[in-house]
């Protein structure tokens, strides 16, 4: 048993990507550092038997938070366990959840996140980046008449929904910190926290719309106890949608802006595991599948 754990997981729909992920960490020998555990959710899982030999431990998830709302899946399980990750497999120095969507490309990506949780709780990363504005044309403010304009935005909406009128007009202009990548210490008081401020927002959810509520209680937290924070760079989180492009210099990944810095993880958030994405490579733009 090593003294820190990666841990992740999927549903059957997205084992693509989690099997694309656990050969990325073998691959960059990011298993010699960390274990990797699974959080089953599925009572049929046989896919996951292909893993056995790169996993240190599995465990079926169940639903730790209580849930009101009558349409639940599985996957929920991926969300909601989170902030209980230590409680399945406890023993561990800092744990690390990585979305099953997540690709490792250098073993710099998994030191930089513990050694961010060294001195503070909590490593992440949030979703800026000077390159991503290329792609931010959704910001949150609707105009409505010559010089007045309305707040609006999806996390604004909920953080007002679900938590209170005057978070969402705190948060509203600070970053959202992507939990998609995380790092936590085991004797972190965040944990606690997180449970709390995720079971308040779900006893305000009358249908499953409310559970990706999971990062936005990560965030009121973080925000209240940002002392404890360590911001990650987002080359160790790149949300591949947010960018235009990405620059390819032989095998590796780098961002389009100057000095042009090596990718560490990628995350395919709000992409399928058939999809492309665009990277510059010898001054010519190609397309790459997600799928090798």
């Amino acid at each position: 048993m090593k003294k820190n754990v990666i841990i992740t997981g999927s549903d059957k729909k997205y084992y693509p990507f989690l099997n694309n992920l656990v050969n990325s960490l073998n691959k960059t020998n990011c298993l010699d550092v960390c274990d990797l555990c699974i959080l089953d959710v599925e009572n049929d899982s046989e896919y996951l038997k292909e893993l056995e030999n790169k996993i240190s431990k599995k465990e079926k998830a169940k639903f730790s938070l209580d849930i009101k709302f009558e349409d639940k899946k599985d996957w929920f399980k991926l969300l909601t366990e989170r902030p209980f990750m230590k409680d399945y497999f406890p023993g561990y120095e800092k744990y690390i959840w990585m979305d099953a969507d997540t690709e490792v490309f250098s073993l710099d990506g998994i030191r930089n996140i513990l050694k961010a949780c060294e001195i503070k709780d909590l490593a992440i990363a949030p979703e800026i980046n000077e390159s991503y504005v290329f792609k931010n044309n959704k910001f949150g403010i609707k105009k409505i008449f010559k010089s007045f304009y309305k707040i609006s935005g999806w996390s604004f909406k909920n953080y007002k929904k679900y938590f209170s009128d005057d978070l969402g007009e705190n948060l509203f202009f600070k970053p959202l910190f992507n939990n998609g990548v995380f790092c936590m210490n085991s004797d972190s008081n965040i944990w606690d926290l997180w449970k709390t401020e995720y079971q308040n927002a779900l006893n305000k959810a009358k249908t499953s719309y409310g559970i990706k509520t999971d990062q936005l209680s990560l965030n009121k937290i973080i925000y209240e106890n940002f002392d404890k924070i360590s911001i990650l760079d987002s080359t160790n989180n790149w949300i591949i949608s947010k960018s235009e492009k990405i620059k390819k210099i032989d095998e590796n990944y780098y961002t389009p802006s100057f000095p042009n810095r090596k990718i560490n993880v990628l995350h395919y958030t709000n992409l399928s595991f058939n999809d492309n994405f665009i990277v510059e490579e010898n001054n010519v733009d190609k397309k790459i599948s997600i799928k090798k």
